[in-house]
């Protein structure tokens, strides 16, 4: 497939307003990834400086509880000492319910090795956390391409996020998110596990939808603005 580029036509084609829609979504994957973190001092930091995201941030803001509470339930769903009832690992639900570590955690290892990018986060490839930021760095690149008019490469990196999620993240994400719902303490992770879920999910539906509309139109910018009205 061969998409226009030129310049003339990457100032045409409103491709300010597709970028914008692009970094909302970026925007929603970080904060996503962010508030899977052990809280701070300060845990309402985040959803104070994400807007504009694809969640529902005042829900999220009136459901947090103090930040005791907060680190307490995320400590009891996550972390341990003892079993985790919201293991936020992808081997555990996608091989074996009582391991971490295992050969999913090293093809999300690949992924990211293969993408030349390193997340920062003290956990294993596959945490929720660490995949959500991926996504989230996926798209920033994507928003790079097109900003310079290269096409063919932003293509590349909504296949590479339409990849993932159903390869990695989107196969797992809804049961995380049944056990938060299931052990939650706090009406907060309660709420993270619903945004989580319909976020991700009707992302996948998104990308699916604009990368058929791309292979019958070889027009990138019109199928990401279709895309976004579906």
């Amino acid at each position: 497939m061969s998409l226009t580029n030129s310049k003339s036509v990457v100032d045409s084609l409103g491709v300010e307003t597709v970028i914008k829609a692009e970094q909302r979504r970026e925007t929603t994957y970080r904060l996503l990834g962010a508030l899977f973190h052990q809280p701070t001092n300060q845990p309402d930091a985040p959803l104070e400086a994400a807007d504009p995201v694809a969640i529902d941030i005042k829900k999220l803001r009136e459901a947090m509880p103090d930040t005791k509470s907060l680190r307490l339930d995320h400590a009891q769903l996550f972390v341990g000492p003892f079993d985790l009832t919201a293991p936020p690992y992808e081997s555990v639900y996608a091989a074996d319910e009582s391991r971490v570590m295992t050969d999913t955690t090293a093809e999300v290892q690949a992924e990211y090795h293969e993408a030349g990018v390193e997340i920062d986060i003290d956990e294993p490839a596959d945490h929720i956390a660490a995949e959500l930021e991926f996504v989230s760095l996926l798209v920033t690149t994507e928003c790079e391409a097109i900003a310079a008019g290269e096409f063919e490469a932003a293509e590349h990196y909504l296949d590479r996020q339409y990849e993932f999620l159903v390869s990695h993240l989107g196969r797992w994400v809804s049961k995380l998110a049944e056990n938060m719902r299931t052990h939650a303490d706090t009406e907060y992770y309660r709420v993270l596990a619903d945004e989580t879920q319909a976020f991700v999910e009707a992302d996948g539906h998104l990308l699916a939808n604009r990368l058929e509309a791309i292979e019958a139109t070889d027009d990138l910018i019109t199928a990401l603005e279709d895309g976004d009205n579906q």
